[in-house]
């Protein structure tokens, strides 16, 4: 866990922008959370790289820009507010998954700008606990609930105690000793720019459930379920081939919307994560780590019978959160188990 140990199995390159893409997805996202909460400006990012005194790269400013307000809203797995970005030696820290435990962010003078994790300390110590002084977090808790609310005075007194803890306890770091590495096994685990689409598709895969759940009727609807997907290379390739335009995978750049990480299977044993029909409004998505089956997402509740009409340009049957669709979704379903269409590729 010191750094690069293995030979890349893909060609290191600059970071692409992926505003396009954010842009795409962005009229998808749960925002019934975000309050007051808005994206940042062009003018609040050169604010905060002007005090870094570096200027972030171009997926990172995408990521503020379009979706500044969703992906830094505090949840399992968060963006750092703009106004919070700090230093830590030479790594700048940008993201938390919070059940793991694990930090992300940018080493100083990184050409290439790629992914850096680590494990990180304990966010309050036993001294601090016990004499229940504040710690960082707790400022950055008091700025986010500031934020969702509009208070900008109070937000500008979480920052200024935020920076004040941390002027205070200058030798104290988030990142934990001997815990920074680089994960080089995918192009999403070291690029920023995949990165950073793939954990806004996890997000709004977790998200889709309770997707705007009081305009649900008993016939309209936003979000609806595949049938659940084929586990056989075969069946993977021919349901690639019935998602047919206006469906168009959301980026060009397939290394973000292809998980390649399985070089033991067939190269045919994969999925697109996430297809846009601009004609109609609609997303199909995946989470990226449980590919079994997509959500359909639109802008707007709509009836089932607009889904019926989306199906034939699919290949697939999908339910309504509601039920509408499931008898026959399950009945595909019995059909594809008896066909054994679900028992993954044996390796070669």
């Amino acid at each position: 866990m010191f750094g690069i140990r293995k030979k890349l199995s893909f060609p290191l390159r600059p970071p692409y922008s992926v505003k396009e893409e954010l842009e795409i997805l962005n009229p998808f996202v749960r925002r019934d959370q975000i309050g007051a909460m808005k994206p940042y400006t062009i003018e609040d990012i050169r604010a905060a790289e002007e005090r870094l005194h570096f200027e972030l790269p171009a997926p990172i400013r995408d990521l503020y820009l379009v979706m500044g307000d969703y992906m830094c809203l505090q949840s399992e797995f968060y963006f750092r507010a703009l106004e919070l970005l700090r230093w830590d030696g030479n790594y700048l820290l940008l993201a938390h998954g919070v059940s793991d435990n694990i930090g992300f962010g940018i080493k100083r003078n990184d050409s290439n700008a790629t992914v850096h994790e680590w494990i990180c300390s304990p966010a309050i110590t036993e001294k601090e606990d016990e004499n229940d002084q504040r710690s960082y977090f707790h400022f950055e808790s008091d700025f986010e609930l500031c934020r969702h609310k509009g208070d900008t005075a109070g937000m500008a007194a979480a920052v200024k105690g935020y920076f004040d803890f941390w002027e205070k306890k200058k030798r104290r770091s988030e990142i934990a000793r001997f815990s920074r590495f680089q994960n080089i096994y995918a192009p999403f685990t070291f690029f920023w720019d995949a990165f950073i689409l793939r954990f806004v598709l996890r997000r709004m895969a977790e998200d889709a459930d309770h997707l705007n759940k009081n305009k649900m009727t008993d016939e309209l609807d936003q979000c609806y379920f595949s049938s659940r997907l084929p586990r056989r290379a075969a069946a993977m390739k021919e349901i690639r081939k019935r998602i047919v335009s206006p469906f168009v995978p959301v980026s060009s750049h397939m290394e973000f919307m292809i998980d390649k990480k399985v070089k033991d299977f067939d190269n045919d044993f994969y999925h697109v994560l996430a297809y846009i029909d601009k004609e109609d409004g609609c997303l199909l998505l995946m989470h990226p780590e449980a590919d079994y089956h997509y959500y359909l997402l639109t802008k707007e509740p709509v009836p089932y019978s607009f889904v019926q009409q989306i199906e034939p340009k699919t290949g697939l049957l999908f339910y309504s959160r509601n039920g509408n669709g499931k008898e026959k979704v399950l009945a595909l379903q019995e059909e594809m188990k008896a066909q054994g269409l679900f028992v993954p590729e044996p390796i070669a």
